[in-house]
């Protein structure tokens, strides 16, 4: 058996959320250094940049976004202090003091509108990672306490040696925080005020090695698992890892799905789904799920979102080249808002503008592309005012100016 001893409270929190990270944008920090000559320091910004936005930072201790870190100084005896305020703690802002070597807190309480700085009692950033962790830790449905002379048993049972833990430093809470590798188990050693006897023994069962293979997310709840779909899927748009996308939606899927959540929901989820299987070109398997998304869209009686999906059909059938199906659901939508939302005029312009696209995207037929374009700019001429329909009249006039030069040139190839 393997164990992991005296853990630092970040590589606790990556085993602990089996290496998921859902965290604060790279380019905010370098956003704040430019703007403001904000250095956040590394620690904090580890921190922040991986678990920002997970249940871990939403507690009673929250470490703030960099928009909201400021610096000052505060005035003391023979000199000044300086302090980076880097978020909360219950009703109480939490700082760190810079220039000091393990960055020791500081609390700031409100007292007649002002906030009155004090130190912590040698408290550290890190000792302070290490109460949000046990403190997340605890929540855990299934934990257990031991002391006296039984925990000598139950580290003999984990394979732990006593004499390899030691008590942490840079925090009024004396804990050690290990893990035993093989077991899936978190084993937090509590000392008294010394540091020279361990009192207590907390041991929380988490997932066997297997058991994390089989379960990637164990550790991660419902709505962490949400957060960290749309930090991979919509924040992170441009570099998407769909694999990863994939593997989050499926899981939750799997939760829904064991809950009994409304259909609806599920719908959104399936569809969700099917864009990723999509993006990562296996077309079967969105088509499957897509189905399960419309079957339940359909038993809705949801016009809106009906419409919206077989628009999303459309384009998913253009891009694999399914031309008959994808006229046939672009066909269905059109027939939707026409009958229920006429004076939707953006809308149906949309259909005609996507639907032309996709067929110029393809090199298609440019007459079809011109007829499309035609037709779309009638809808968007209705209502000029409106700021999508204007921007929409010149992205369609492009679109039709671009397929009518490739008409020409095809025309030309052919008479030579």
């Amino acid at each position: 058996m393997s164990v992991l001893y005296n853990l630092e409270p970040l590589k606790a929190i990556e085993l602990f959320y089996d290496g998921e990270k859902n965290g604060v944008w790279n380019g905010d920090f370098i956003k704040n250094e430019k703007e403001r000559g904000l250095t956040v320091p590394p620690m904090l910004r580890e921190f922040l940049e991986k678990y920002a936005y997970l249940d871990i930072n939403k507690g009673q201790v929250t470490f703030f976004h960099p928009d909201y870190i400021r610096e000052f100084s505060l005035p003391i005896e023979g000199g000044k202090v300086h302090i980076m305020l880097i978020g909360k703690v219950n009703e109480m802002f939490l700082g760190i003091e810079l220039g000091t070597k393990e960055l020791d807190i500081a609390f700031g309480e409100v007292k007649d509108e002002r906030i009155m700085w004090g130190p912590s009692n040698e408290i550290t950033l890190a000792g302070m990672m290490r109460v949000m962790f046990v403190s997340t830790l605890f929540k855990c449905e299934d934990k257990f306490l031991y002391q006296g002379a039984e925990i000598d048993a139950v580290l003999k049972k984990h394979g732990a040696a006593r004499s390899e833990i030691m008590p942490s430093s840079g925090s009024t809470q004396h804990t050690s925080i290990n893990f035993d590798e093989e077991n899936g188990a978190f084993l937090i050693a509590e000392y008294n005020k010394q540091g020279d006897e361990m009192t207590f023994l907390h041991v929380v069962p988490r997932k066997t090695r297997e058991q994390r293979k089989a379960e990637r997310f164990a550790s991660v709840t419902l709505d962490e698992l949400n957060s960290l779909f749309e930090g991979e899927f919509y924040t992170n748009s441009l570099h998407c890892d769909f694999a990863h996308a994939l593997d989050i939606k499926l899981e939750i899927i799997k939760r829904l799905e064991q809950s009994g959540a409304e259909e609806l929901e599920l719908a959104k989820h399936y569809a969700l789904a099917g864009r990723c299987l999509w993006a990562l070109n296996r077309p079967d398997e969105a088509a499957e799920y897509y189905g399960r998304a419309g079957k339940l869209i359909e038993k809705s009686g949801d016009i809106e979102k009906l419409a919206a999906h077989y628009h999303s059909l459309g384009c998913f059938y253009a891009d694999t080249k399914q031309w008959d199906k994808s006229d046939e659901m672009f066909g269905m939508e059109l027939s939707l808002r026409l009958e229920h939302s006429l004076d939707n005029v953006y809308d149906i312009g949309m259909v005609y503008r996507t639907e032309a696209e996709n067929i110029d995207n393809a090199s298609g037929d440019p007459d079809r592309v011109i007829e499309l374009c035609e037709l779309a700019l009638e809808q968007f001429r209705k209502d000029p005012r409106d700021s999508g329909c204007k921007y929409e009249i010149a992205r369609v006039q492009q679109l039709r100016g671009k397929a009518r030069r490739r008409k020409k040139e095809l025309a030309k190839n052919a008479g030579q």
